[in-house]
Parts: C-alpha cells; sequence; structure tokens
C-alpha cells in the first residue's frame, strides 16, 4: 500500500509539471494499443525494459478518466501490480470518460516510465433491436432441469445475468453461481447454466451492470412426484391364499381308546384261559388210572 501511494504521488507531480524529471529517471518504455480509445472501450498498455522487477505498478496520473485491471474485462482500480516477466509487465485500461489520461510505472518507489490514452466520445451500447435475439433460452422447463442460457451483445466485455427473485433458480458458469451472476462475452456471446427452482414464470434479465438489456420469460412447471415403493402391499409368508393343515385335535383322543380296548380284550382272554384251564384239570384227573 505504501508503494502504490508513493506511485499515485509521483503520478500526481508528473501531472502537474513533473513529467520531464520523472521521464529523466524513467528506464522502461510504456506503450498503449491502441493509444486512442472510446469510452468504455480497453487498451493494452504494456512496460518492458523493467529488468530484473518482479512486479511491476501502474497507477493513473491526475483525473483517472478509467480503470486498470490486470486482466481484460477484470475488476478495475485505479492502480494494480502486475507480475513482470523477462523485464516485461502488461495491464489494461477501461476508459470511462473522454479525455487525455496518463498511465504511469514504476518499481513502486520511482516512476520507471509513462504512456498518455486519448479517450474519445462514448461508444455505441447495444440495445434489444440491434441484436436479435438477445436472450435464447428454452421457453418451457421443469424444476431442477439445468439449460443452456446464451447471450447476444456487442461492445461489451461483461454481461450480469439476473431474475425477479431469488428463489426463482441460480445461474452457474463454471466459477461462479447465485441467482445473479457477470460472466464474461467472448465473440459477442455470453453463456451460462440456468437451474429452475420453483413452478412458474421466471424472468431471466440481461444487463450490462447499470441498465437491463434485456429479458426473457420462462415457464417452469414442477417436477413429477415418482411413488414410492413403500405404496405397494407386499403380500406375507403368512397370506390367506396358504393351504391350512387339517385340524388333527380329533384324532388324537382315538388312539388311546384302542389301546385300551386291545388291552381288556387281551386281559378278559388270559381270564377266559385261565377259568378253561382250571376247569378242565380236575376232569383230566378222576377219569384217568387210579392207584389201585
Amino acid at each position: 500500500m505504501t508503494r502504490l501511494v508513493t506511485l499515485v504521488t509521483l503520478t500526481a507531480l508528473l501531472a502537474v509539471g513533473g513529467g520531464t524529471a520523472a521521464s529523466a529517471r524513467g528506464t522502461a518504455t510504456v506503450t498503449a494499443n491502441p493509444t486512442t480509445v472510446a469510452v468504455d472501450e480497453t487498451t493494452t498498455i504494456t512496460a518492458t525494459g523493467l529488468g530484473g522487477l518482479e512486479d511491476a505498478f501502474f497507477g493513473l496520473a491526475g483525473s483517472p478518466g478509467g480503470l486498470l485491471s490486470t486482466q481484460s474485462g477484470g475488476a478495475g482500480s485505479t492502480d494494480v501490480t502486475s507480475p513482470a516477466n523477462d523485464g516485461q509487465a502488461t495491464a489494461y485500461f477501461r476508459a470511462t470518460q473522454a479525455g487525455t489520461f496518463t498511465v504511469a510505472v514504476g518499481d513502486g518507489e520511482t516512476v520507471l516510465g509513462t504512456v498518455s490514452v486519448t479517450v474519445s466520445g462514448s461508444a455505441p451500447q447495444p440495445t434489444a433491436t440491434s441484436q436479435s435475439p438477445i436472450i435464447e433460452v428454452d421457453s418451457s422447463l421443469v424444476v431442477g432441469q439445468k439449460t443452456r442460457v446464451e447471450a447476444k451483445v456487442d461492445g461489451l466485455q461483461t454481461v450480469g445475468f439476473g431474475l425477479d427473485s431469488t428463489d426463482g433458480g441460480s445461474f452457474s458458469d463454471g466459477s461462479s453461481t447465485g441467482p445473479s451472476i457477470t460472466t464474461a462475452v467472448t465473440n459477442g456471446t455470453a453463456t451460462v447454466e440456468f437451474t429452475p427452482a420453483r413452478a412458474g414464470s421466471v424472468t431471466i434479465a440481461l444487463s450490462d451492470g447499470e441498465t437491463v438489456l434485456a429479458s426473457a420469460v420462462v415457464q417452469v412447471a414442477a417436477a413429477a412426484v415418482t411413488p414410492s415403493a413403500s405404496a405397494t402391499p407386499t403380500p406375507s409368508a403368512t397370506s390367506a391364499t396358504s393351504p391350512t393343515p387339517a385340524p388333527v385335535a380329533d384324532s388324537a383322543p382315538v388312539l388311546p381308546w384302542i389301546l385300551l380296548v386291545v388291552a381288556i380284550l387281551v386281559i378278559a382272554g388270559l381270564i377266559v384261559w385261565l377259568v378253561v384251564s382250571r376247569r378242565r384239570g380236575p376232569r383230566v384227573r378222576r377219569s384217568g388210572p387210579t392207584a389201585d
């Protein structure tokens, strides 16, 4: 931060008349390509001859007139630090107002070189009538169904996608996700993925960060309900259709009775046999020969 403050102070002195002294101390060559741009356009600032510097500090002198960044279309600031490779470093200047503005490059303590950029009037802004269509997206979706959204724009490096309500769904471009995101424009086209989160009408808006350029309305249907497996009754192992074994309760007492009857008959037979045997014994003895 101290280095950046020093650089900004030096560039401010340059803007009010210290340019000759700063240029005399400078050892770097700084160029802008192109040297003339319109408002909202970007030029590339390149510094060479930085020697063994690891980082180069870029700052805007006097009235900024724009913003600096380390990548084209990146978030802007009045001063940035860019890595130096083989004595060369690069930054990007995006103009925000007309005029002539100075970009200074230094090592954090000393201004090594400067370049001037001329900014003309406002660049033409894209309108809905100049694009056909501005937003391309399926008009009928289902909750949770991911779909591709394309925006056709000219003259912008980034655009924003948003919704009419935060519960409508979310966008994703691979690096960020949310109900509203900002993504880069490549060859006049910005592409994101949209996932609706609720049923009903959802409006997708395209903006340049301040103004809504176009919108598209999609109708979202509720997702189909899949019946659960527990809704189907499962027959139990003891269903009514299973064969029922015949009752055997009545046959169980019969066997003892049969055995009892057989025993009685056997006993009766034995008694009869004994009685008969005893009666026959005396008759045989009386009818046999006597002792005489």
